[in-house]
């Protein structure tokens, strides 16, 4: 019912206010009207909820169902009976797992569409820099808070069975399950498919951190909603191998102390002049010493956000084996339970 009722409540509130611009980042508010903060904070809530109700269910809902009999020994009753083994657990999974985890993936899809597809029509562009493939946004919006959830509830389980112990089998499904969901993002996620690569020479990586075009002076069509999730930025040798450059050190003999004051010069013409000018020395200086610690370009590695439901596929494919794989080890502990 948590999951139901959390969809709702954060579909009716966006839906007052108007629906809400599809910014991907969840930091803060982006409108002007009480109501429009409202509904932001709603679906921040809501998807911060999202990411947590896993090990939330798994250690409250996935121990307790198999814990409270294993400790009162009342399990003894139902293993004694006519009733198989495999059918008394298998009836907790199909009456209290599987509804939790439809109704998890519910709640994902629902905040997909309040967060994306309530946009008023008209709003101005404000973007967070982060992508949708990004924590925590890709895991509470989406099917894949199911398999999240089915991965806590069958992981609750098995380490009921296995301990016997409610505390202790809490405190080991909320440890192992957070682990778990702090790894997808980190470590397995960018393996889902072959990231892009965009190389810049020294030169033109100096231009975007000195000078570049900001946003919000470039066209309307010429930018994306939703940004790219970038894996890896690094500067490399010449043979793309990645390389640790001292960046304080080189900014440090860029831009020594004797910079010229504006008050120094008679016009602003000439205070202008002399500021180019510098401003151009120092970016090759500071070119030389990257160039002097073996970086010959800047690479970056990224998934474009277009690899959104694709990505949400895999991994809800990636934790359902992951549950099964567990479902099948409470299965082998149920097998050796003494009445």
């Amino acid at each position: 019912m948590t999951p139901l009722l959390l969809a709702t409540m954060t579909i009716a509130i966006t839906k007052l206010a108007g629906g809400v611009a599809p910014v991907t980042g969840i930091r803060g508010c982006f409108g002007f009207q009480e109501d429009y903060c409202t509904a932001q904070t709603a679906q921040t809530m809501a998807i911060l909820l999202t990411i947590a109700l896993p090990v939330v269910f798994g250690a409250f809902v996935g121990v307790t169902v198999f814990s409270r009999d294993l400790e009162r020994r009342s399990h003894v009753l139902g293993l004694t009976q006519s009733v198989s083994r495999r059918r008394w657990y298998g009836v907790r999974v199909l009456v209290v797992f599987v509804p939790t985890v439809l109704a998890m993936a519910i709640l994902g899809c629902a905040l997909y569409w309040a967060k994306y597809r309530t946009s008023p029509g008209s709003f101005t562009f404000m973007s967070t820099g982060e992508s949708r493939l990004d924590f925590p946004t890709f895991g509470a919006t989406g099917f894949v808070a199911g398999g999240y959830t089915a991965v806590g509830l069958m992981l609750g389980a098995a380490c009921a069975l296995a301990m016997r112990n409610t505390i202790a089998a809490m405190v080991t499904t909320v440890v192992v399950s957070t682990a778990f969901l702090a790894l997808l993002p980190t470590q397995i996620r960018e393996h889902y498919a072959t990231p892009m690569v965009e190389t810049q020479t020294l030169e033109q990586k100096m231009n975007d951190m000195y000078g570049g075009t900001p946003d919000y002076y470039r066209p309307l069509d010429s930018i994306s909603i939703y940004p790219r999730w970038n894996v890896s930025a690094d500067y490399v040798d010449r043979n793309g191998d990645a390389v640790e450059i001292d960046l304080q050190q080189c900014a440090w003999r860029a831009w020594p102390d004797d910079y010229r004051d504006m008050s120094e010069f008679e016009t602003v013409a000439e205070y202008e002049e002399y500021s180019d000018r510098r401003m151009a020395d120092n970016a090759r200086i500071e070119i030389d010493c990257i160039r002097g610690q073996g970086a010959e370009a800047f690479e970056t590695k990224y998934h474009e956000d277009r690899l959104f439901w694709r990505f949400q596929a895999i991994e809800t494919a990636l934790t359902l084996v992951i549950a099964a794989l567990l479902g099948g080890l409470s299965l082998l502990l149920v097998r050796r339970l003494r009445p």
